[in-house]
């Protein structure tokens, strides 16, 4: 059984909901498409998710002192006739503060979650209100996963022996602290 708060725009007609998962599936397969269609289309279809995504890596980078030096949302053409639609760089990127700033977008997820637990506490509820909601939840969730290159930056070495060690002794001080 689903408790009650969990689906608080529940009261809202059922049509307004099918409204909204309709135009999320037609976010995501325009999303897809775009790729085919060329840079423009690319650039229309993915630069607020881009905005947003880059703006989180940003925002940890910042708060983690890793001294921010570029940041770019022109495109860039990579290999095999890939685009980079935005980029952050940073000078003092450490085994401390990559895995967070890596992993930032994933930020974006509780971000919905606030969106969609609130946003008719903010916005009166209208079927275009409705559609807003549903686009702006999909725009988040579908940003928020981390690049190929993000995973590269994450799993450095150093990192991964760092949060490694940390992991494995907590692990094992829980252990021995239940017993």
């Amino acid at each position: 059984m689903i408790p009650a708060d969990f689906l608080p725009n529940a009261a809202l007609p059922a049509w307004w909901h099918g409204c909204g998962i309709l135009l999320a599936l037609a976010m995501l397969a325009a999303h897809r498409t775009a790729r085919a269609s060329g840079i423009v289309a690319v650039c229309l279809v993915r630069l607020p998710g881009v905005v947003l995504h880059e703006l989180a890596h940003l925002a940890v980078g910042t708060l983690l002192r890793a001294g921010p030096s570029g940041f770019s949302l022109v495109p860039r053409r990579r290999g095999g006739g890939r685009w980079a639609l935005g980029s952050v760089s940073f000078r003092r990127v450490t085994a401390v503060n990559a895995v967070p700033i890596a992993l930032a977008p994933l930020g974006l997820v509780p971000l919905a979650w606030l969106l969609w637990r609130h946003w008719f506490a903010w916005l009166p509820a209208t079927l275009a209100n409705t559609l807003l909601l549903y686009a702006a939840v999909c725009l988040l969730v579908g940003n928020a996963l981390p690049s190929r290159q993000d995973l590269r930056v994450a799993a450095n070495w150093r990192s991964l022996l760092l949060y490694g060690s940390v992991g494995g002794g907590t692990c094992y001080a829980w252990r021995f602290w239940l017993s």
